[in-house]
């Protein structure tokens, strides 16, 4: 029956282009063309009809189609439903509210619900939970503000790629943490300060899988949900480089923002090392090291160390001073300013060597040589 049909559309569609298209042939040419015709006579080329796909080829195809085009819906479905479920967590007690008795090693306490190891803790109250549920949500908007203005430029050409992706990796985790203080000082409101970050990793995964391959076997941004996200922050035009270190930047601020959030001083350095110290690095270096290499390493300069610690140390310092000055976060105890700076350099100068090695990559090994630093010298 599919041939048949196949068939009468055929002879329609034939039918029709003869009676709205046909040409009279010049007698000279048809003679030309009787003679040609002649000599093929006995070539008889045979009518050859595909067969149509499957019903169910049909639909997968026009079901992939639809999941293509609803990509875009893939981030506000995420961010409604883990607010949803963070919240329904929070009113019905499975979130813990402000710790009273903190009694259990510190190991304990900085885990995640560690407060139930460390002592007792008040209720997470209807009014603490509309505040953080308000901060969550300035927070993504903020965001995603954020890295528009950064994206944006270079959809009309006037920063570089490699320029946006480094502003992104410089400023976005300290502006994150500068409002921290908008939440409250439930337990539980690390788990709506997560949402943020985890958010930010999911548009980075689908940036890297916007990518389309060439004829030439190269992966370029394609038209993905992300793909302007993609082309932003990729340094050749890959979209898979979202899934490099942006990810990684973005699962070490998850991770720190979950863990230790304002507990300790441990996650701000470390996040502020990761994202000033070596945003700096790259940018200053770039401009000003090319003529300052280091000896062992040609990819690193003096002037980008230099970057590295200066950015480190006073993003730290700035970052612990706001939280503490708000009383966000516990003063540390038995250090002076002088004694904090003191001890802020000798983590940035160690995690600069770090940097320098030219082996592993970066976006692991300095944030965890600044936890480890930190935790020893700050705790």
């Amino acid at each position: 029956m599919k041939r048949l049909l196949c068939l009468l559309s055929l002879i329609a569609t034939v039918s029709s282009a003869a009676s709205f298209g046909v040409v009279r042939m010049d007698p000279a040419l048809a003679s030309i063309a009787k003679k040609t015709s002649s000599k093929r006579s006995n070539k008889v080329t045979p009518l050859r009809m595909t067969t149509p796909p499957p019903e169910d080829v049909v639909a997968k195809s026009s079901v992939l189609s639809s999941l293509k085009n609803n990509k875009k819906l893939i981030v506000p479905i995420t961010a409604i439903t883990t607010i949803s479920m963070t919240t329904i967590a929070a009113f019905t007690g499975h979130l813990p509210g402000p710790v009273v008795d903190a009694t259990a090693p510190q190991f304990f306490a900085n885990l995640p619900f560690g407060v139930l190891f460390s002592g007792s803790h008040e209720a997470y109250s209807p009014a603490l939970i509309y505040r953080d549920l308000a901060a969550t949500i300035f927070s993504i908007l903020a965001a995603l503000l954020f890295v528009k203005s950064c994206t944006y430029p270079v959809l009309v050409g006037t920063v570089k790629p490699r320029d946006s992706r480094k502003l992104i990796h410089t400023f976005s985790a300290p502006l994150f943490i500068l409002v921290w203080p908008l939440f409250s000082n439930a337990y539980g409101a690390r788990v709506f300060a997560s949402i943020v970050p985890l958010l930010n990793a999911l548009r980075l995964i689908l940036a890297g899988s916007s990518s389309t391959t060439t004829n030439n076997g190269d992966n370029t941004t394609g038209d993905g949900s992300e793909s302007e996200l993609a082309q932003a922050i990729s340094r050749s035009g890959n979209a898979e480089e979202a899934l490099g270190g942006p990810f990684v930047y973005c699962m070490v601020l998850l991770f720190f923002t979950f863990f230790c959030f304002t507990d300790s001083p441990v996650g701000i350095v470390s996040v502020a090392t990761m994202a000033v110290g070596d945003g700096l690095a790259d940018l200053i270096g770039r401009r000003y090291g090319s003529t300052n290499k280091w000896a062992f390493n040609k990819d690193k300069s003096v002037a980008g160390s230099a970057a590295f610690v200066a950015g480190a140390m006073l993003g730290s310092f700035g970052l612990i001073s706001w939280l503490t000055a708000l009383g966000v976060m516990d003063p540390l105890v038995g250090l002076s300013t002088i004694g904090l700076i003191g001890r802020l350099l000798v983590i940035s100068v160690l995690c600069a060597a770090v940097e320098l090695i030219p082996a592993g990559d970066d976006n692991w090994s300095v944030p965890i040589s600044a936890a480890v630093l930190s935790s020893y010298l700050l705790t």
